[in-house]
């Protein structure tokens, strides 16, 4: 089943949840033609405590998801506080995995989530990749290893309890402690991770901007022993040719964001760059070259000329789905939680039209994939 993120939504009341559902997801699920929609469910630390004491709060949300053909497979537990409204940027990642708060929202999605799984065994949460890389050390990496074990153990109580596996998938981001694939291949290898509970969301935009092959990706995990627990579908925003006329007057539409929106690139003489976040009044970008933006644009529409999107690389994930590369289940999740910020020449019109046109294109893809 394909779900839809629902950080794309402030949530910062049970009631805006339950208004964002009835108002966004339920016609977003009947626009796009579906019986049922998945809703990748985010909700800021301070509501899921809320909901994680509400029995009742808990019964009421089953109930209006069973009732508008939504459901509830998989989290998203990346931002912890707020994700809308105001600047973002660094503070996503905090807390990391070095903190006992990180730990405790992590285990009341997993708590919840176990209740709101209908009919469907397993269950995944998506997280940040340890933290941001700077500062970062040995110390903290050990602590980290020793927060997500304590988190295994949580997940092994929850599966005992109630017969469902929720597994919790690590997801790589640039500029991160596990800011590619390739670090999170690294990382993993080196021991230490129950992998029952523990594996990777592999997010089509992060993997894009690191200029990672996913058939390399995948081939890598597998090597290893990690699972794909989760797919984020997403597309990066790609510069093919930074010296092109208008390069800097199409991005200033992107301008502005709450959010952080990291850039690698390389230019004409073939070296590598990175930024924390692309502005082209920084002198120091290069202006030859390409680069590609973490900037998550809607799936179905490239933004304008002379940029463009990456929607080669979710389709070349799409592609392994269900064979021989990449054989066992994983969660499906699309991930533009950019709507609200985006140039209007993007915009279709509402929401919910949005959302079921987002649907449409990568129900469009899976469908030509089968028939080819």
């Amino acid at each position: 089943m394909l779900s839809y993120c629902s950080n794309v939504v402030a949530a910062d009341s049970l009631q805006s949840l339950e208004h964002q559902l009835l108002s966004v997801f339920a016609p977003a699920r009947q626009r796009a033609g579906l019986e049922r929609l998945g809703v990748g469910l985010w909700l800021p630390a301070a509501t899921m405590a809320r909901l994680a004491e509400d029995r009742a709060a808990r019964a009421r949300l089953a109930a209006i998801l069973a009732d508008n053909g939504l459901a509830v497979v998989t989290m998203n537990a990346f931002p912890y506080g707020g994700f809308h409204g105001t600047s973002v940027k660094h503070k996503v990642y905090q807390p990391d995995w070095t903190t006992p708060e990180r730990l405790a929202y992590t285990r009341l999605c997993a708590e919840v989530l176990s209740e709101l799984l209908a009919g469907a065994q397993n269950g995944s949460i998506s997280t940040l990749p340890l933290g941001w890389s700077d500062p970062w050390n040995d110390a903290a990496d050990v602590k980290a290893r020793q927060t997500l074990a304590a988190l295994s153990d949580e997940l092994r109580r929850i599966e005992q309890q109630t017969g469902h596996r929720i597994r919790l998938a690590v997801e790589p981001e640039p500029g991160c402690v596990i800011g590619s694939c390739r670090d999170a291949i690294g990382w993993f290898g080196r021991g230490g991770v129950d992998t029952r509970y523990i594996g990777l969301c592999l997010d089509t935009c992060h993997l894009a901007v690191m200029g990672e092959n996913p058939a390399e990706v995948v081939a890598g995990l597998a090597d290893i022993g990690i699972g794909v627990v989760k797919i984020q579908a997403s597309n990066a925003i790609a510069i093919d040719n930074l010296a092109a006329d208008g390069v800097v007057e199409a991005f200033a539409e992107f301008a502005g964001s709450p959010y952080l929106h990291q850039v690698n690139g390389v230019d004409a003489g073939g070296n590598r760059w990175f930024r924390d976040d692309l502005s082209f009044t920084d002198p120091s970008i290069p202006r030859t070259g390409s680069a590609r933006v973490h900037y998550h644009v809607p799936l179905h529409l490239s933004p304008p000329a002379p940029l463009s999107n990456t929607s080669h690389v979710l389709a070349d994930v799409m592609a392994m789905l269900g064979t021989e590369a990449l054989p066992q289940p994983a969660d499906v999740e699309i991930e533009t939680y950019t709507w609200e910020v985006l140039p209007t020449s993007l915009r279709m019109g509402s929401l919910a039209d949005d959302i079921a046109a987002e649907i449409g294109w990568l129900n469009d893809l899976l469908r030509n994939r089968d028939a080819a």
